[in-house]
Parts: C-alpha cells; structure tokens; sequence
C-alpha cells in the first residue's frame, strides 16, 4: 500500500490553463489556496503538521503562479479555478484561503453547487471587505502595486459582491489573523463579525501578512484545533440528522452534546470525531441508519479510518450478547450484523466504554426514564467503569444519573 504522507501530483486541465499541484495525508480534506506572489511549497511545513494529525492536505499552484499556467489578471478565473479544484476532491472539504485564495474562495463559494462541496472556510488574514486606500498602501509598500494593478482593481470593484457572499454563507468561517504585522485591523474583525456573526476569529501572534510563512506551525495547529470537526457535521447535515427523532430533540442534537461530553472528559482526536458521528450506522439501541455499511468510504473520508472503525465497532455491538460480560479483559465484543465475536482491548475498549458511557449519560439528561431505566444505565456505567475509571466516575455523579 502506497504511503499515504508521501505527496502525490495533481494536475487539473482548464480551459485557458493546467494547474499543478500535489496531495499528501488520508482522512478529512484540506484545500490550501496560497496568497498571491506565493507557490503552493509555502503551505509545506503547515501540509507536514496537518497530515500528522490525520488530514488529507492538497495544494495547488495558482493560475500564473509556480507551475500552473494562466495569467491572474481578474478574481473570477481565480475563482472558477477553486470551484474547480472543489468539484475534484470528496464532499465536505475544508477550505483554507490566505490573501488572494481567500478572495478566490470566496467568490467560488457564491456558487451554491461548489458550496455544497465545502465543510467551512478559514480566511488567513484576509477579509472581503477591502478598503481600497490601505490595500494599495499596503501592496505599494512591499512593492507589489506596480504589478498586480489589474487584478487589484478587479478585487476592489468585486468588493460588494464578497461582502454579499461573506454574509450568506451558511458555512463555519474561521478568520485567522496575523501578528502586529498584520494589515487586519479591530476594525476589519468587527465588520467581517457583522455580516458573518456565526464567524469565529483567532490570531497567529508573530506572524504578518503571510501567515503561512511566518508561523506555519502554529497555523496548522490552529487549522486542526479548530476545524476537525467541520467535514462530520457537513455530513451530519447532509444525511439528515437534524430531521431525525431522538430523545432530547433530533439526532444531530444528541451527537453534538455526546461530542461535547467526549471534550470536556479530555476525549483524544479519534473519540471526538466517532462521538459526533457514533449513530452513523445505527445502533443496537437506535437503529435509524444515516449511512447503510457499504458507504464506509464516505464516513472515513469526514473523519477519519480511526474514528470510522471506532464508530463501526460502536454500532455494530449487539447488547444483548455483550453488555452481560462487561468488566472482561479482553471484552467479548458479538457483531450484529455479522453474528461474529470479537475480543476488544486497549485503547479500542477504552475508547469503546468512554463513547458508551457519553451516550448513555446524554439519554439519561434528556429523557424522561422510568427509576428502573435510570438504575439500569447506573449499572451500566458502573460496569465499564473497569476500563476507564476515571470517566465513570464522572458520570456516575452527574446530576443525571442521581
């Protein structure tokens, strides 16, 4: 099997140009869009982070930059160019745009069909409502106006319709600012926080302008802090979940508290993620499925193989046949739906008995139980309390379960 840290090429033909890039990493997708004047080997040591902690990364050269041909005299061939590059990669891929692949991006996400592709966009330090004076100030003081005064006009008089995009997105939008360096103003922050108010902003301190190669490491752990679970709530989303019955509201409800519970207990990566979407598949105690099994591959591109092979042993445990030998080591795991024991251990049973213990708590503080059902899921905390005492214990003096 190919090593998938290793980067692969990438080539997409367009009408007026090929843009070269490369692909590295498995797990949810990473589009990172360069600044202009940059290449895409700039978003290197940021990709090497990213793919460590389990993302896909894919970065192309943009129009007239490294080795993409095209000329990038105006926004929209930029920005036809992302739409492009997102029509390419698997649904719920996150975005990430510096500069002038900010405003690309953008502008592609005008597009409802290419919006649908997207799990949200970071902007680093770029904001769509550019003020013309201090950009060409800005851009004239790094001698760079002189140059790209064809494309800056087209970006400035394209203004109104960015800030109409910005304010219509129904995407997560995280802006990520530099330094003291940073053209970005309080300001800026303010106005981008009126027309995106669900908008999120952070900031990269001892970077300037061009975070990405300032502060590259610092950006990815921001990137990957912040963003991990965009793509398994865009699939949440758009399977349904939010339309789906469960107690306590709907299932996308109860995913995201089970997620929170997962957080606050100091859930790893894997756990957060499976938690989010640990129903996909149904389970022995809720059987609407989201996803039937032979879509595996669409879950694991959203979290992870991790965290899908987590939640597949999560809904696949048939509770009859496994609860009753709870506190064995190995645990004695009976797959419903292939009728095969398996013995469970590790971190595989921990992470197994912390997503249990989350479910069952998350019931237990939003439905009305009878004291026989409070009692039984009391004893069933307790039970896996053998694999991860410390969580258990929690739970078992929550409010809930008194």
């Amino acid at each position: 099997m190919p090593d998938p840290t290793v980067p692969r090429g990438r080539r997409i033909a367009r009408p007026d140009a090929v843009l070269r890039g490369e692909e590295a990493g498995a797990g949810p997708t990473v589009l990172l869009l360069h600044a202009g004047g940059e290449r895409r080997r700039v978003w290197t040591p940021v990709i090497d982070v990213l793919v460590d902690a389990g993302f896909r990364c894919v970065a192309f050269d943009q129009r007239g930059h490294g080795e993409s041909g095209g000329s990038p005299q105006a926004l929209a061939p930029c920005a036809d160019d992302v739409a492009a590059m997102l029509r390419a990669e698997p649904p719920g891929c996150v975005v990430v745009g510096a500069s002038l692949g900010g405003l690309a991006a953008i502008a592609a996400l005008g597009d409802p069909a290419v919006r649908t592709k997207a799990a949200g966009l970071v902007l680093v330090d770029v904001v769509p409502h550019l003020e013309p004076r201090r950009v060409r100030h800005f851009l004239a003081s790094g001698g760079l106006l002189d140059a790209h005064t064809e494309i800056v006009d087209d970006i400035l008089a394209r203004v109104p319709r960015l800030r109409q995009i910005t304010a219509e997105l129904d995407l997560p939008v995280l802006l990520v600012r530099g330094g003291s360096g940073s053209p970005i103003t309080g300001d800026d922050v303010d106005r981008l926080l009126r027309l995106a108010p669900h908008a999120t902003v952070t900031r990269v301190n001892g970077a300037g302008h061009l975070v990405a190669r300032d502060q590259p490491v610092m950006l990815a752990e921001t990137i990957a802090a912040r963003t991990a679970e965009w793509p398994a709530l865009a699939l949440l989303r758009d399977l349904g979940a939010g339309q789906v019955g469960h107690p306590g509201g709907n299932l996308l409800d109860h995913v995201r508290r089970v997620h929170e519970l997962v957080v606050s207990w100091g859930g790893s990566r894997r756990v957060r993620l499976a938690a989010l979407c640990h129903a996909a598949y149904g389970t022995d105690g809720f059987p609407h499925a989201l996803l039937p099994l032979d879509r595996r591959a669409r879950l694991q591109a959203a979290i992870g193989d991790e965290a899908e092979a987590l939640v597949r042993l999560y809904g696949a445990c048939d509770r009859s046949r496994t609860y009753p030998r709870l506190g064995a080591t190995p645990l004695p795991l009976t797959d419903r739906f292939t009728g095969e024991v398996a013995p469970l251990s590790g971190a595989d049973l921990a992470d197994f008995a912390v997503l249990t213990i989350a479910n069952e708590l998350d019931v237990a503080r939003t439905s009305s139980l009878t004291l026989e059902a409070r009692h039984d899921i009391r004893a069933l905390v307790a039970a896996l309390a053998a694999y991860v005492p410390d969580v258990a214990a929690r739970a078992l003096a929550d409010p809930g379960l008194l």
